[in-house]
């Protein structure tokens, strides 16, 4: 199966996109409620308390913000793109409806399970290179490279130093080690979030300047 699979929803200026920080945000249980049997449909999607508001204040500080998520259900059959486009655009919608400022600026979405032995699934970070070179760096790629995008980024040296990060305020939210893992091989600072709280229990933090993230050992 070919992936990841990207939607980009906006057209930043370029000189404002080249020094804006990116926060990275899983999706089921940052930004809507996770569910055992996944989200299925638009109508399963129900955002967490806070989490449109939260995104609100990263887009009024100057954040590009960017859904990095792991949905295997499309790999097992269980739906495809389209019906991944309609959760997203579901979750959008209803962002926006609780706060104005609530603009993703990507989606950007591995399909595949653990056992593919993908390139794109977290806690591989290359969904995030790929998020900065879709977001900042302005890059488009084919079908092809997309899918080979783990070969464009490089192999993590999970045994040596955490990666500079692109921007000193990159942040990487999520609620799973291997979204800590993804972040900290991207080199951006790190922020667990409990799944029934999500991206308001740490929204101050990731506006902290000085904030240097949770520590991770991978």
């Amino acid at each position: 199966m070919e992936g990841p699979y990207v939607r980009v929803t906006t057209e930043v200026p370029f000189e404002q996109r080249q020094q804006a920080p990116i926060a990275f945000l899983d999706r089921d249980g940052v930004v809507n409620i996770g569910r055992p049997g996944y989200v299925n449909t638009a109508t399963e999607v129900v955002l967490l308390p806070g989490a449109a508001t939260s995104i609100g204040a990263l887009k009024q500080q100057g954040y590009l913000v960017c859904i990095v998520t792991n949905q295997s259900p499309l790999s097992r059959g269980l739906w495809g793109p389209t019906q991944l486009e309609v959760i997203h655009r579901s979750l959008q919608s209803k962002l926006l409806s609780e706060d104005s400022n609530a603009l993703i600026d990507a989606f950007i979405t591995c399909p595949h399970r653990f056992e593919d032995q993908c390139s794109c699934r977290k806690p591989s970070p290359n969904m995030l290179h790929l998020g900065h070179h879709l977001l900042r760096a302005g890059s488009r790629f084919s079908s092809d490279e997309l899918h080979n995008a783990g070969k464009q980024y490089g192999v993590v040296d999970w045994w040596g130093d955490k990666p500079q990060p692109f921007h000193g305020l990159d942040a990487m939210v999520g609620d799973r080690r291997s979204d800590m893992g993804a972040g900290w091989g991207y080199g951006a600072r790190l922020f667990r979030v409990s799944r029934d709280v999500g991206l308001v229990q740490v929204e101050q933090r990731v506006l902290d300047e000085n904030d240097q993230g949770d520590s991770f050992q991978p």
